[in-house]
């Protein structure tokens, strides 16, 4: 294992001119940091989403005015930053083209062609401000490494291509002594086309890094000093959890988490890379250390919610005794690129809800006329929108006795529309409606956690 450590900071983290020399000063304090990736400055990547989906002409030039703002604040802070001015400026007219196109017509690849600008320009910037600190920062197109399918929305990387690649282009920068500054989120796939990993992605493009490098360790810096035994914006009580294992704080991200990526730890996991969460904004105050073991992991380790959630109950007398049912079901979907979440089912029906977690699509659009129609070939289909999910974290859950009394016993006021339990030790999900969801969270933290 090499002693470099990755540090990626998020959109708040670089969101102007003060934010960014505060995440420059935390990157100076370690000099094991050789390799920064950043998130575009916050606010930006949303803009650049809208302009994908298509605008009128006015509303095109105020939302393209409003990302010049957000670059131009920083950029007048630097001295000197002719050649930078004419770059932003060059990708500024880069986005008012590519958002011309997309007024015409929409496109996922047009899309992850516009939104990747956000960390292009982000990451130009910080290298400048690092420059005019007397650092020997350069600046790295991550598409160079960053090989993927052409899964435009939520593309995947090809590990093998990316540990070569990174072997070739990256390490000899490292090497020489340079701090190399790249971004999160992007890639490029076989004809070279831009791609993205979904939202939240540079917290996954970190972890690749880190594990293409053989990272000592991956840091993972935020607005929040940590991981918390749920949201503190709905539970003001909520705990920092000073260190957690993997397979925890995995489930905590695949379930609603946002202090980290879903696919974050997959990387970090395979080569057993420590992964730290701090606040970029008070480095003192700490963070969450996720490792692969923690000693005596508590039953009950976090609360997590994720909003938006889509219900589809499939109902058919087909399915009583016969075999194969399910197996058409799921070709249906895997053929429509729909990912199953959770799944519970009867004698006649079926319930499972849609993850669309790390992609910019919603439940309804997922849902198309021909998916529906298809499906509705086989069976009744219902669907239920506006529902959200609540997981529970924890160890050893499914072998522990007392978990149901524990935790439904507090819920009696509260619909609950579905129940995961059992396929894993390290969590249970509640399904409840949208309205209920952090009154639900509220309940259980209150009774298993303080």
């Amino acid at each position: 294992m090499s002693q470099i450590v990755i540090a990626k900071f998020g959109g708040t983290s670089v969101a102007n001119s003060d934010a960014m020399n505060n995440s420059a000063n935390v990157v100076l304090s370690n000099p094991d940091v050789r390799v920064v990736v950043l998130s575009a400055s916050a606010g930006v990547t949303n803009l650049l989403v809208d302009l994908a989906n298509g605008c009128n002409p006015d509303l095109r030039t105020d939302k393209i005015a409003q990302i010049r703002a957000i670059q131009y604040q920083i950029l007048d802070t630097l001295p000197g930053s002719d050649v930078v001015r004419e770059e932003i400026d060059r990708m500024l007219e880069n986005i008012t083209t590519l958002s011309e196109a997309a007024s015409l017509a929409t496109s996922e690849a047009l899309t992850d062609e516009l939104v990747s600008h956000g960390e292009l320009m982000s990451t130009l910037l910080f290298v400048e401000l690092l420059r005019s600190r007397s650092v020997n920062a350069e600046w790295f197109d991550v598409r160079r490494v960053m090989k993927t399918d052409d899964r435009f929305g939520k593309a995947e990387p090809e590990v093998e291509a990316l540990s070569s690649l990174s072997e070739q282009h990256l390490a000899p920068r490292i090497s020489s002594g340079a701090l190399v500054i790249t971004q999160g989120f992007i890639g490029s796939e076989g004809k070279g086309r831009t791609t993205t990993l979904g939202r939240g992605g540079s917290d996954y493009t970190a972890a690749l890094l880190g594990e293409a490098l053989n990272a000592k360790r991956v840091d993972i810096w935020t607005d929040v000093p940590g991981i918390y035994t749920t949201d503190p914006r709905i539970v003001p009580n909520a705990q920092r959890i000073d260190e957690i294992g993997f397979e925890e704080a995995a489930e905590m991200a695949t379930f609603g988490a946002k202090i980290l990526h879903p696919a974050t730890l997959i990387p970090a996991v395979r080569r057993g890379i420590p992964v730290f969460v701090g606040s970029s904004k008070d480095v003192a105050a700490g963070g969450t250390l996720v490792c692969d073991k923690t000693t005596n992991p508590p039953l009950f380790r976090a609360l997590a919610l994720r909003r938006k959630q889509t219900l589809l109950t499939l109902h058919s007398l087909n399915m009583l005794h016969a075999r194969g049912f399910l197996a058409k079901i799921f070709s249906i979907l895997a053929n429509h690129h729909i990912s199953v979440d959770l799944i519970t089912t009867s004698e006649v029906s079926i319930a499972l809800t849609l993850d669309t977690a790390g992609s910019s699509t919603c439940g309804a659009s997922l849902l198309t006329s021909a998916l529906l129609t298809e499906l509705s070939s086989l069976c009744r289909v219902e669907v239920e929108e506006d529902l959200a999910l609540v997981a529970l974290i924890g160890n050893q859950l499914a072998q522990a006795r007392g978990v149901g009394k524990e935790v439904f016993g507090v819920l009696e006021p509260f619909n609950i529309r579905m129940i995961s339990y059992g396929a894993s030790s390290h969590n249970l999900c509640l399904l409840v409606p949208g309205s209920d969801a952090e009154h639900v969270v509220k309940t259980l933290h209150r009774n298993l956690f303080e």
